[in-house]
């Protein structure tokens, strides 16, 4: 085997290693204050676990996981623009991460309500209810089989009052997950909203059918 061959060999495994083991590279002392973020994340300490989170960054500004959940800390916080730039890094970093997306999606959704519930500015609002949707749409393109990415996706469509398509997005994460939390209570008020959306000459189609037939019966009597 000549000295290209080996090259080519060894330039493949350290990049198939890389790809599967991307975590290999931080620095020890960036992982651990990774894990105390989580950690401090999921006892309700989010501006605590920003801040770890931030310590992790610091040491390994690549860490796009670090990132991620610097931004699901800062926006449970209702620090909402900050989270959003920490998920642009997170973004940046690593386009393919679909947790990534899903989160975004999240701190958009809060910026929207933000906008439209606090400061009644319903253009700015639906612009990051737009930017929501296809956040979370660009998680189900990266994994179809995401059934959190499909219930924010159901979520953020029937919010903007399209809940035909929110149902079918319901009804996917049904398939993929039929345990999924709150999936029941949720299609059934998208079924509601749905009905309440059609126009009254489709929803009393059946009604208004029979009236016409009665009053052509009547005329041609008389």
């Amino acid at each position: 085997m000549n000295n290209c061959c080996r090259a080519g060999i060894l330039f493949f495994l350290i990049s198939v290693f890389l790809v599967i083991s991307p975590a290999v590279a931080y620095a020890p002392e960036a992982v651990a204050f990774y894990d105390q973020g989580i950690a401090l994340l999921d006892g309700g300490n989010f501006s605590l676990a920003a801040g770890s989170f931030e310590q992790a960054i610091q040491r390994e500004p690549g860490y796009f996981e670090a990132w991620n959940g610097k931004a699901d800390a800062l926006n449970r916080a209702k620090e909402y623009s900050m989270a959003l730039a920490a998920s642009n890094s997170s973004i940046l970093i690593n386009p393919a991460c679909v947790q990534g997306w899903i989160n975004r999606g999240q701190i958009l959704y809060s910026l929207g309500f933000m906008y439209e519930d606090q400061f009644h500015d319903t253009r700015t609002a639906d612009a990051y209810y737009g930017e929501q949707l296809n956040a979370f749409e660009k998680a189900t393109a990266l994994d179809p089989e995401n059934a959190e990415a499909w219930f924010n996706t159901g979520y953020a469509l029937c919010g903007m009052g399209r809940c035909g398509e929110g149902i079918k997005a319901f009804e996917r994460v049904e398939e993929l997950d039929p345990g999924y939390p709150y999936l029941e209570g949720n299609i059934k008020n998208a079924r509601i909203l749905a009905e309440s959306q059609k126009p009254f000459y489709v929803k009393y189609y059946g009604w208004l059918t029979l009236l016409i037939l009665l009053g052509a019966g009547i005329c041609w009597w008389a």
